[in-house]
């Protein structure tokens, strides 16, 4: 995998030729593998001694620490390197995970839609060979469902990064001090938390910074994330339950994936588990945290005027109460993010069936806990909300929510 993995990072291309490979370098970060994947690049770099590669090691187990490592140390040598040339021009930080093929335009498609937008923070689109799933049309329904929404939202409001492929003006990345690592208690040790590349990408935005999604620039995601990931998703658990958030080890010598296509209930459960964790994260998060985007007409047009002003006035009301300036940090966002996804979830899965498709359908049922509220005292349901919201890391919000958008 890691040899194609570099050959398409060595024949990138422009609109008509090769780019020049001086203008760009490649660093892989070794986070303590126990493969034959260094022989391979070592192996590759001697067949193609014109590609500037690194090969660098992180002994901290765990994707955040290799993702800021690798950063960090282009950060600081290309900082070095323009002193000793006095180069003055902006300089981009591209990452893309090792078990994921980046298209041949990738690179460039990118790095241009940055500059044309002027914009701090450039999310990629990606994709899997549907030739994989060609046997199991219950589960590719579902998972072309969600990188329909996600195309659509990460075009209204620019996205948030994840791994799969992301770039990032180096100023920017400075400024707001890298990639940072969030730490669990998991059975009495700490444990990295999974969301270093989205929190990073909401420190972005929330300081200030201008972000956008680039549809042309393609990953091919390795189906076997889906496959080693497909039971945990159907039962909420996709990367973790009860607050803890974490990386599953997918490598193929770990375990047997998931095999065959799934029925009509799990096909339900991966789709209910998928969606509830979109919506809060990619349509209510931009608006928390993005107030540029109260004025966008393209977000005024899929929200319409009521809706949104209402959502809007919501947002105050729960900045005041909870005496909140900003909702950057990670344990600011989240409670809002659910509330709202409760409060407005039927008229927001209303727009999203008009916008994306019918076959978004309607919102997955309420805990049982707020289905009681609602049908005995329905006036005292967004106080019951606050109260189940308020238990997002450790309990029962953050399993109803699941982090199950693993498609």
């Amino acid at each position: 995998m890691i040899v194609r993995v570099l050959e398409a990072l060595y024949y990138q291309y422009n609109d008509i030729s090769l780019i020049d490979r001086d203008l760009y370098e490649i660093v892989i970060v070794d986070n303590n593998s126990t493969d034959s994947s260094i022989v391979k690049i070592q192996n590759f770099h001697a067949r193609h001694p014109d590609l500037n590669l690194y090969c660098i090691s992180e002994n901290i187990q765990g994707v955040s620490s290799a993702r800021k490592r690798g950063m960090d140390w282009v950060t600081i040598r290309s900082r070095e390197r323009d002193e000793r040339k006095s180069v003055d021009n902006k300089f981009y930080i591209f990452s893309a995970d090792a078990d994921c093929i980046v298209d041949k335009q990738w690179l460039y498609k990118l790095y241009r839609k940055m500059v044309e937008d002027d914009a701090d923070l450039g999310t990629c689109n990606y994709y899997y060979d549907q030739k994989h799933f060609h046997s199991r049309p219950h589960l590719w329904r579902q998972i072309e469902k969600t990188l329909r929404c996600r195309a659509f939202t990460f075009q209204l409001f620019g996205g948030f990064p994840d791994g799969k492929g992301f770039a990032v003006e180096r100023e920017k990345y400075e400024a707001v001090g890298g990639i940072d690592i969030f730490y669990q208690i998991k059975n009495g040790c700490f444990v990295q938390h999974l969301s270093d590349d989205w929190d990073f990408g909401i420190k972005i935005v929330a300081n200030g910074g201008s972000n956008t999604y680039v549809h042309h620039a393609m990953v091919q995601i390795n189906s076997r994330r889906v496959d080693y990931l497909l039971k945990e998703v159907i039962n909420g658990i996709a990367y973790g339950a009860d607050g803890i958030i974490v990386m599953k080890d997918v490598r193929a010598d770990i375990e047997t994936g998931f095999q065959g296509d799934l029925n009509d209930d799990q096909s339900g459960l991966a789709w209910d588990y998928s969606i509830k964790d979109f919506v809060p994260k990619n349509i209510i998060l931009p608006l928390l945290l993005n107030p540029k985007l109260y004025n966008d007409p393209q977000v005024i047009n899929f929200f319409g005027f009521d809706l949104l002003n209402r959502i809007i006035y919501r947002i105050e009301e729960i900045k005041i109460e909870s005496g909140i300036l900003n909702f950057r940090p990670i344990h600011l966002y989240k409670t809002p993010s659910y509330r709202l996804y409760f409060e407005f979830r039927d008229e927001i899965f209303s727009r999203m069936r008009k916008y994306i498709g019918q076959d978004i359908g309607y919102p997955p049922e309420l805990p049982d806990c707020l289905d009681e509220v609602l049908r005995l005292n329905p006036y005292d349901f967004h106080k019951f909300v606050y109260y189940f919201c308020e238990d997002r890391e450790s309990g029962c919000a953050h399993n109803y929510f699941a982090n199950g958008g693993v498609f």
